[in-house]
């Protein structure tokens, strides 16, 4: 009995391991989904129709926290209270001993003529104010009238108010060589007392020929500035 039994219990054992080979290759492989499983699942879980998407509610958007912006600078506020702006900081450190004050209003031609002329000497053009009260009109209108030039100027109502500017243009030549910026005055300004002025729609050389005669102690301050503007 246990000779005929021995033959049988090898093959059952045989065959169990070969059970377990079989398992264990199946479990390593991965069956993908056909085309019938597909189907299946879309059937159990269909997309959902365009009613049933407008009902679902939307996610809410993630909350992002940005650092504080700064507060912006109001330009045509600041140019209103009285703020000196301009095109170059060196307008503001170190004013050039010749100013023209002139307004946007002036004919287009003697604009031009100045702002040339300006560009030459190294003089300032000095705006009472703002065009229409917007800076955004102010800028285009210097922007145009300037172009490519290289020409410093300010918005200094304060400085009208200094040398008594009543018309415009009207060119002032400061006489101190060590001219500073002058600080804030408000509404009680002081005229400074070294400087000469003329006024009329005249040319920047004539202007400066007119201060050099009418007070020759001008005239060190005056040819250098009449060189420069005929590129001798």
């Amino acid at each position: 009995m246990p000779a005929r039994t021995e033959p049988r219990a090898l093959a059952a054992a045989a065959c169990v391991v070969g059970l377990l080979v079989t398992g264990l290759a199946h479990a390593q492989t991965p069956r993908w989904p056909d085309a019938d499983d597909v189907e299946r699942a879309l059937k159990a879980h269909p997309f959902p129709g365009p009613d049933r998407l407008g009902a679902q509610p939307a996610p809410a958007p993630p909350i992002v926290k940005l650092p504080a912006a700064s507060t912006p600078t109001d330009i045509e506020a600041l140019a209103r209270a009285g703020a000196r702006l301009g095109s170059s900081a060196a307008a503001d450190n170190a004013p050039a001993p010749l100013r023209i004050f002139i307004t946007l209003e002036m004919p287009r031609a003697s604009l031009q003529l100045l702002t040339d002329q300006a560009a030459r000497s190294g003089a300032v053009l000095v705006l009472r104010g703002l065009k229409a009260n917007s800076m955004r009109e102010t800028l285009a209108a210097v922007s145009g009238l300037i172009g490519e030039r290289q020409v410093a100027w300010v918005i200094d109502p304060e400085a009208f108010a200094r040398y008594r500017i009543e018309r415009a243009p009207t060119f002032v030549l400061s006489l101190d060589e060590e001219a500073k910026p002058e600080p804030s005055c408000g509404s009680d300004c002081r005229m400074p007392a070294a400087f000469v002025s003329v006024s009329g729609d005249v040319s920047l050389d004539h202007a400066l020929e007119t201060l050099a005669r009418q007070r020759p102690d001008a005239g060190p301050r005056v040819a250098p500035l009449l060189k420069r503007l005929r590129g001798l």
